[in-house]
């Protein structure tokens, strides 16, 4: 093999070869085809680093909010005591554990070093069902003793290496004191549950509402099991529901709400990331397949070219005694030669994109190097060496002896044909999708979201000093450029938590609401978000915890409760606010994004300015946000100036502002980053659609200059001879057009189905897209066929 490789290498770059465009083509698909998969295989590695991960599932609350239907909801977090619960009662659960996030906090030393860090609060069994290798301390011991804490090793290695024994606060809970007592390995990327922080679930009183015990309600906890050795998840439903019997009351609950009301399902841990993508691994699969495919079937067919011209070496090296497998094996080894090549060079490009793909998916590159990602691809490579070389040896291989002492001209281009016909399918696909997702991207970053983000900025005042608010809110009125200020707990973009509205009889729950909590008389008009019925909280007659609810939530209390006269005026009860009285309500706004919009109705309840001062002075963790406005043509270096105001309020002046029309434009990064993969494999597959094209057009008019020689010799005008020569090309790529907007029609109305707002498939993008194509086509060909009909007759008659 040896030998074959070595006149591989001597072949590369001799005239006529093509090496160099078939390089070309090969690894921009290479490259494109390696990321996309990459990634999709990435997702299917997820928390596969986990021992024994085939045995750990997430535990899944299934529940009914929607009466009217008998269609469960499903939720990946459960109530405090159901992971305990489940070890202590269900025979076949061999472990069971509990996580509760913080969220993302900035964390302090005592010499007021700052650092970012996930946290959570866990439990003394989480590395019985999630273990992670341990640089230092007992992970037992630490997560049973209170206001104790373990970091990862980044965390630990950022601090200064040697962290045991050392105190850590958290800036959001000012006065909270953890000491470190363990380091763990860093969590590689590829998990479900990322953390950096691990404080003892028994501290959890210390920094927010302490639900452990509650077997419902604050279902908040990600609650994992390890199943015993042949135990399956439908094992453990009788166990599982003799549980909910004793702990729950479930049989008197179902009896009230007349049907089922919550059940619990389990979820291998590794499936989780492919179940919540799974259409956009279909997707990202079917793109870099096309893209491969492509690439391909060009490199096939200049494959198959370079074959048609070497037909007398093929019967030299016959006559000297080489059989069917050396000339099978000595196209394998140019195959391998030049993927060899391209795969380096595409690794080279694919490294050289590595900002741009990291920004894209979220994670390092080199964290797809496990063997869940490698082995496939490597699979993949040697299935596609095999095929692009078997075929034209087979085909070099059957070259006649007699072609050693003749003139060797090939009859039949029809298998060319086929070949391109691939090529105009995978262009055509494309370049459809590509223009349907910037469409829907521009329609949602640019749609109207129901309330104004532009010129709005916001601080959380987590970590500030509650005694400082007030001056803090008086300097920033006092700044020039500023037009409003106000206070709110959360803002559209972060979404909202959920509570119930009650019946009337508080017997049953309606439904359920996108609850924004207590916000001050500002707080709407800074986002443009008006009353249409009632009145708003400026008005003089509202009250504390008066309630505002949208159009949505409106129609379902009218409907629930047949009212007739409206809302507005009406006392309610809402969980965790007690009863309310409803002043006005607003239309429905696009809570978190268009992309992946909360649904729910939303509410306001009105709280003084003062009372948010109060309740931070009481309670230094309070969360709220300070909103502020500027006004038109005051916003550049705004930022700057309000982080110096706000900085007044935090002891180690470290405020984040940041732009509600930043955060919204980045809540559509996703689409813009499949937008922007689009466009590479849009251009990769035109470049090789393009390159394969040129290729067969010039292999045409050279086949046939004869043809093209008598025909003008007869008469025949130019544009007879082009007309005929780009009618073959178009009955090929008329079909193969419809083929791929069939394909792109089927991708895109899956991928239609994650956005609840979509613009429509109109018929018209797909008619101008494949006119793209088939003029592009007929140009090529055209700029092609032309130059050789252009030439002189003669010359080609003296050829022959």
């Amino acid at each position: 093999m040896m030998n074959f490789l070595k006149l591989a290498f001597r072949r590369l770059f001799r005239k006529g070869e093509h090496s160099l465009t078939r390089i070309v083509s090969l690894t921009a698909g290479l490259a494109f085809g390696i990321l996309l998969l990459s990634e999709v295989l990435y997702y299917s590695s997820y928390d596969s680093f986990y021992p024994e991960a085939d045995r750990v599932y997430l535990v899944h609350e299934n529940f009914n909010m929607d009466k009217s239907s008998n269609e469960l909801e499903s939720y990946p977090r459960v109530s405090g005591a159901i992971a305990p619960g489940l070890k202590a009662e269900v025979p076949g659960i061999e472990a069971a554990t509990r996580l509760n996030s913080l969220g993302d906090h900035m964390i302090y030393t005592d010499d007021f070093n700052s650092y970012d860090a996930k946290v959570s609060l866990a439990d003394e069994h989480l590395f019985d069902v999630l273990p992670v290798p341990m640089i230092s301390g007992n992970p037992e011991e630490v997560l049973k003793s209170p206001m104790t804490c373990m970091v990862s090793q980044e965390i630990a290695e950022n601090i200064g290496g040697n962290v045991i024994g050392k105190v850590i606060g958290i800036k959001a809970y000012p006065g909270k004191k953890l000491t470190i007592a363990g380091v763990f390995e860093t969590l590689p990327e590829n998990t479900n549950y990322e953390y950096d922080v691990l404080i003892s679930m028994v501290s959890t009183d210390q920094f927010t509402w302490d639900g452990t015990e509650n077997w419902m309600g604050n279902d908040r906890y990600y609650s994992c099991v390890k199943l015993s050795p042949g135990v399956t998840p439908s094992d453990l439903a009788p166990a599982v529901r003799a549980m909910q019997v004793k702990h729950q009351d479930i049989e008197k609950l179902e009896e009230e709400n007349q049907g089922v009301v919550l059940q619990y399902s389990f979820m291998p841990i590794k499936q989780i990331k492919v179940d919540n993508v799974r259409d956009m691994v279909l997707i990202l699969s079917t793109i870099a397949l096309s893209v491969l495919f492509v690439s391909l079937m060009n490199y096939i067919l200049l494959t198959m070219g370079t074959l048609i011209a070497r037909a007398k070496s093929s019967a030299i090296h016959k006559t000297c005694g080489a059989d069917t497998k050396n000339l099978q094996r000595m196209i394998l080894s140019e195959t391998v030669v030049v993927f060899a090549i391209s795969i380096v060079g595409a690794l080279l490009l694919i490294w050289g994109l590595k900002p741009l793909a990291e920004a894209q998916w979220g994670h390092d590159l080199t964290s797809v190097l496990n063997p869940y990602v490698i082995v496939p691809l490597v699979l993949l490579i040697l299935f596609l060496v095999f095929v692009t070389s078997y075929f034209p040896g087979r085909f070099f291989s059957r070259i006649p002896v007699a072609t050693a002492f003749r003139s060797y001209q090939q009859k039949k281009s029809k298998w060319k044909l086929v070949l391109l016909s691939f090529q105009f399918v995978g262009a055509t696909f494309i370049l459809t999708v590509l223009v349907f997702v910037t469409l829907q991207y521009n329609n949602m970053k640019n749609a109207d979201h129901g309330y104004s983000a532009e010129g709005v900025y916001y601080v959380s005042v987590e970590g500030m000093d509650g005694n400082r608010i007030g001056m803090v809110l008086n300097e920033l009125r006092e700044m020039p450029g500023i037009e409003k200020v106000g206070l709110g707990h959360n803002d559209p973009i972060s979404g909202a938590s959920g509570n119930n509205v009650r019946s009337q009889d508080g017997k049953r729950e309606l439904f359920n609401v996108a609850d924004f909590y207590k916000v001050d008389s500002n707080y709407l008009s800074i986002l443009g978000i008006h009353v249409d019925e009632g009145e708003s909280f400026s008005s003089k007659q509202v009250v504390a915890n008066d309630m505002l609810i949208s159009k949505r939530g409106a129609e379902l209390l009218k409907l629930n409760n047949r009212w007739t006269d409206g809302v507005v005026g009406k006392q309610i009860t809402v969980s965790e606010h007690g009863s309310t009285t409803i002043r006005g309500v607003f239309p429905d706004f696009v809570i978190q994004s268009i992309s992946n919009p909360d649904l729910r109705p939303s509410v306001f309840f009105y709280q003084p300015e003062e009372k948010f001062e109060e309740l931070k002075i009481q309670y230094p963790s309070e969360q709220f946000n300070i909103m502020i406005k500027a006004r038109d043509g005051a916003q550049e270096g705004i930022m700057d100036r309000i982080r110096e105001v706000v900085n007044l309020g935090f002891p180690h002046e470290d405020a984040v502002v940041q732009s509600l029309k930043t955060e919204q434009l980045n809540a559509y990064q996703g689409q813009k980053g499949f937008r922007n993969a689009m466009i590479i494999g849009n251009a990769i597959i035109l470049l090789v659609t393009i390159i394969g094209l040129l290729g067969y057009t010039f292999n045409e008019s050279t086949r046939r200059r004869k043809e093209l020689a008598i025909r003008r010799i007869s008469g025949a005008t130019l544009s007879d001879i082009l007309k005929s020569f780009i009618s073959d090309l178009e009955y090929v790529a008329i079909p193969a057009v419809l083929l791929g907007l069939l394909g792109a029609w089927v991708t895109l109305d899956k991928w239609m189905q994650n956005f609840a707002f979509k613009m429509n498939l109109h018929w018209g993008i797909f008619a101008i897209c494949s006119l793209f194509i088939l003029l592009m086509i007929a140009i090529i060909a055209t700029i092609n066929y032309t130059r050789t009909a252009n030439r002189n007759p003669v010359d080609a008659l003296r050829q022959e």
